[in-house]
């Protein structure tokens, strides 16, 4: 699922809904009607993507806007949030998940066709997800990148961090898993370039991401070329010796 594209997402959602769809069918509520349709509705959502993605592999131009562009992705994020819902009220958490994780390939869509992300919170339960059971190196490495991606094309509006002082703010947390995966990668190129990111991003945070990763660095026994990148960063200096 880490690099999925858009046909692989359609095919895996339309595996996740199977069940559901039936079991909402036979419910015949009014909630179940409401949720078959947002079900529906995201299915067309993606076919949508699907052409768009289809029309600039054959050279077509386009008669769509970045605006229209962000558009589309921020309804289909908000599209699998709500059918998220449907899926916890039921207990089924592992789907639940799973529709989250159909949140990346969006991210992917929206910055290959210049959109922008508007809704961070599906997109950060996602990375939260991959990084709680990922061990391997490589695969830590591929989850950074594509949590630049999700930073790269987030709306700038989020950005500007305007509610600081709310630690639970998806920006901030985004960024701080961010911060954990690098580190966990021992990458140490990885580390810098995101620990300068971290910086600028949520600058309030950073020194108290810095002194709890120094902790972590006994507790767990990181290699010493990691220990080192997080020991000059938490002592406010980044590996070029510039006081941050």
């Amino acid at each position: 699922m880490l690099e999925t594209g858009m046909n692989e997402l359609s095919e895996k959602y339309e595996t996740l809904v199977e069940v559901l769809s039936l079991s909402l069918q036979s419910a015949d509520s009014v909630e179940s009607k409401q949720t078959l349709k947002m079900i529906e509705a995201l299915r067309q959502n993606i076919q949508i993507m699907m052409r768009l993605t289809s029309d600039v592999n054959s050279h077509k131009s386009l008669d769509i806007n970045a605006d229209e562009i962000s558009k589309i992705g921020d309804y289909a994020l908000n599209l699998l949030d709500e059918i998220s819902v449907c899926y916890a009220s039921k207990g089924l958490q592992e789907q639940m998940l799973e529709l989250h994780r159909l949140s990346l390939p969006i991210v992917s869509w929206l910055k290959t066709h210049g959109g922008k992300v508007k809704k961070l919170d599906i997109i950060v339960n996602a990375i939260a997800s991959y990084a709680n059971i990922l061990q391997d190196n490589k695969q830590l490495e591929i989850l950074c990148e594509l949590i630049r991606c999700v930073v790269d094309v987030t709306d700038p509006s989020i950005k500007q961090d305007l509610e600081a002082t709310n630690p639970m703010r998806p920006w901030r947390i985004l960024n701080l898993n961010w911060g954990i995966v690098a580190t966990r990668t021992h990458n140490t190129k990885i580390m810098q370039q995101v620990f300068d990111q971290l910086i600028k991003n949520i600058p309030a945070d950073t020194q108290q991401f810095f002194n709890e990763g120094m902790q972590q660095m006994d507790v767990i026994g990181y290699p010493g070329p990691v220990r080192e990148i997080m020991k000059k960063y938490a002592g406010g200096f980044g590996v070029d010796g510039v006081l941050h």
